[in-house]
């Protein structure tokens, strides 16, 4: 079994809410990284997302193997964020899933670069600006990610690993990534509810990570999480 890194993916939503009521799920402008093509595990992952996201969302899929998909080069994804530009009611989603790095996080295969986090934050801030952001992170390393500058007041960042600490299931053989299939296990349970927050998922992905890191007798990824002010109360769906 080798160590994987979950290209993390953001999602922005568009409507305000009170303390005590969710605030509704918004139209997704969505991009979805599977950056490395040395296994399926982060196609898997991105298609399956596709998938739960329904025909509502407007979507950009980048992969390094193909299959309809834009080439997943680090520029390419970044102009693609920065061109996001969602309207009233809508939100930015950015899914990358991949191999990470201790320092670097993200890293694009097969040409070794990084995403900083500074980088990630800039296309952020160009393409989704104060709209609601969900950022999905998913790889080794990729809690860098979770605070300044890309956590902010209007995101939400879900991140697959602590900065120091990496995470599993990218071995010959296997589907998903541990994170990514404890995640989207957890966005397609009917369990949640129609006005389940995203707080939930967080946690209904982490017990799962947990259960699986146990059973494989493995060090804690401990994936991380931030809330921003603006969103705290933002649904799922």
């Amino acid at each position: 079994m080798r160590r994987f890194l979950l290209l993390p993916i953001l999602i922005l939503a568009a409507c305000a809410a009170t303390p005590h009521q969710p605030a509704a799920a918004p139209r997704w402008h969505t991009v979805l990284v599977a950056g490395d093509d040395s296994l399926p595990v982060w196609d898997n992952a991105t298609q399956r997302m596709m998938t739960l996201l329904g025909p509502q969302a407007s979507v950009r899929r980048f992969s390094d193997r193909g299959r309809g998909a834009e080439r997943a080069d680090p520029g390419g994804v970044l102009r693609a964020i920065a061109g996001l530009r969602p309207g009233p009611g809508e939100g930015c989603l950015v899914f990358m899933t991949m191999h990470g790095a201790p320092g670097q996080g993200l890293i694009f295969a097969p040409a070794g670069l990084g995403l900083p986090p500074a980088l990630l934050d800039r296309a952020l801030s160009q393409g989704c600006g104060e709209a609601p952001t969900v950022a999905i992170l998913s790889g080794c390393y990729t809690g860098i990610y979770a605070a300044a500058p890309v956590a902010r007041p209007n995101r939400i960042i879900l991140t697959a690993a602590r900065p120091d600490r990496p995470s599993f299931g990218c071995g010959a053989g296997e589907v998903l990534t541990v994170y990514d299939e404890c995640l989207l296990q957890a966005l397609g349970s009917d369990a949640l509810g129609q006005a389940a927050l995203w707080r939930k998922v967080a946690s209904v992905t982490n017990a799962c990570v947990s259960r699986r890191e146990q059973a494989l007798r493995v060090q804690p990824s401990e994936p991380q999480a931030s809330f921003g002010d603006q969103v705290g109360s933002l649904a799922v769906r």
